[in-house]
């Protein structure tokens, strides 16, 4: 029965299940319902209910919408089907109340007293409107305390610095948690904790990089080994289920210091280092294997060179893969020269294109998309194209416009920083702004990660700090971004 639960039917099953007394299908159900009760008001079973049992489900705060509008419009719409019939009718005062009118626009609120005759001219109905429009007039220090957030509402954008546990659970010397990672919720400046990727392959590994999708998939690769101690790249994706836990999805064929590139339902592994004929290669090898179909990896147009060590940032429906190293033509030259040069991906075309050149050559570095730009920040680097010139720890932020396909200098960090030892990005956008989490002061083996959260508004671009001591782990693996809700997550 409950293969068969859908948003059409999980309020009857719930109430049916109720007076049956089956508590575990009654539980079950009712999870659906809040889980899916924006699809639940769109179906008539819900109209259904009494007065009393539908001002019982709207009382709850684990209903999963995000915005109150859609509790409003249920109840207008119960009234409607009732109309003419007086107690029905007069249940509209307490329905409403249930309603937490405060957090509904003022324009869906006047427009719903218009559009409604049972709260035109119910005295009590037309005063509680009234009180939640005079108060969405108070300036923020007069405003009386809001009601509760809904469950869908708490979602919010946090960044997620994952990776750092190993296989004895060892927890981090300056605050980590085990086998815990560590997410800052910007607004609000709150510390949660997710479960690590790693405790799904019993902590043995080490996350190399991810990606998250539009739709607010989160994967992760974790560098493997099996009992034959052949490496392999796993990739894992985060379930949001109650159990919070990580699925694997699918494995490749090992390779290291390459970027994972997301765009569509695909991911790219690009480039990096494989085994070939029995030794190390630096490989301009390219693979997509879909999230939605799943099945093998698919070759696709290779990299115009090999690349190791690079970064890889999507943007409008095309993939961008910036700085690295790549062998050198020469056998008595360096093992690697630096690069900056970047490259366009068309998927369509399956065609790679090069673009303007970076000002500085780098790896190690961090990489965003902000404002339809994309900023590549700190690493290794030296002026211009390497040709064997000093190189040192970057403090450098520069900023390329794919339109005019132009780069500019950016605000200068604080002070010269490496990204992560997994060259994965340590930088995250949120809510309009940039967020560097965490980085290296230098590349010795030693280092500790400094555990500061910078923050670059582009409004006035300038660097503040603001978290100095974050609870991430000494070594995390990669920073993503996600919309998840911290009431399913772990807080100490």
């Amino acid at each position: 029965m409950e293969a068969c639960m859908d948003p059409s039917n999980c309020v009857g099953l719930y109430h049916w299940a109720q007076n049956l007394g089956a508590t575990g299908l009654a539980d079950n159900a009712y999870r659906h319902l809040c889980q899916h009760f924006t699809q639940v008001c769109e179906e008539e079973e819900v109209l259904d209910l009494d007065a009393q049992s539908l001002g019982d489900l709207l009382g709850s705060d684990d209903l999963n919408i995000t915005q109150e509008e859609v509790v409003l419009e249920l109840v207008l719409r119960w009234v409607e089907k009732r109309r003419g019939d007086s107690p029905s009718e007069a249940c509209a005062v307490e329905l409403l109340r249930r309603v937490r009118l405060e957090l509904v626009s003022p324009g869906f609120l006047r427009k719903a007293r218009r559009r409604n005759p049972v709260l035109l001219r119910d005295a009590e109905c037309f005063g509680m409107i009234d009180a939640a429009l005079q108060t969405s007039g108070l300036c923020e220090t007069a405003v009386p305390p809001r009601p509760a957030l809904r469950y869908g509402m708490e979602a919010t954008d946090l960044l997620l610095c994952l990776g750092g546990v190993n296989k004895e659970g060892v927890p981090a010397r300056r605050g980590g948690l085990a086998d815990l990672s560590f997410c800052f919720a910007p607004r609000g400046r709150k510390t949660c904790y997710i479960p690590s990727p790693l405790r799904a392959c019993g902590g043995v590994g080490q996350i190399t990089t991810g990606a998250v999708t539009r739709d607010n998939t989160i994967v992760v690769a974790i560098e493997a080994v099996d009992q034959h101690r052949v490496k392999r790249v796993d990739i894992y994706r985060y379930d949001h289920s109650e159990e919070n836990s990580w699925v694997e999805l699918c494995s490749v064929a090992y390779r290291d210091m390459y970027a994972l590139g997301q765009l569509g339902d695909g991911l790219y592994m690009i480039g990096g280092q494989m085994k070939l004929h029995g030794h190390y290669v630096i490989t301009d090898n390219v693979q997509r294997w879909s999230l939605k179909r799943g099945g093998s990896w698919l070759s696709f147009a290779p990299l115009p060179l090999p690349l190791a060590c690079h970064s890889a940032v999507s943007l409008r429906e095309h993939l961008y893969v910036l700085g690295g190293w790549t062998p050198q033509d020469h056998p008595d030259d360096e093992p690697d020269k630096l690069s900056n040069r970047i490259f366009q991906f068309d998927p369509s075309k399956d065609r790679w294109t090069e673009c303007s050149r970076m000002k500085y050559s780098r790896y190690r570095c961090g990489t965003a998309v902000l404002n339809g730009e994309i900023y590549i920040l700190g690493g290794i680097g030296c002026d211009g194209e390497d040709r064997g010139q000093s190189r040192r720890c970057l403090s450098s932020v520069e900023i390329y416009n794919p339109d005019a396909d132009t780069w500019r200098a950016g605000p200068t960090l604080p002070t010269s920083l490496l990204s992560l030892r997994t060259n994965a990005s340590n930088v995250g956008v949120v809510e309009g702004k940039l967020y560097l989490c965490g980085h290296y002061k230098g590349a010795g083996r030693h280092e500790i990660i400094t555990k500061e959260i910078l923050e670059l508004d582009p409004a006035d671009n300038v660097w503040t700090v603001v978290e100095r001591r974050a609870a991430m782990q000494d070594s995390y693996d990669v920073c993503l971004v996600a919309n998840l809700n911290p009431r399913n997550l772990v807080t100490r």
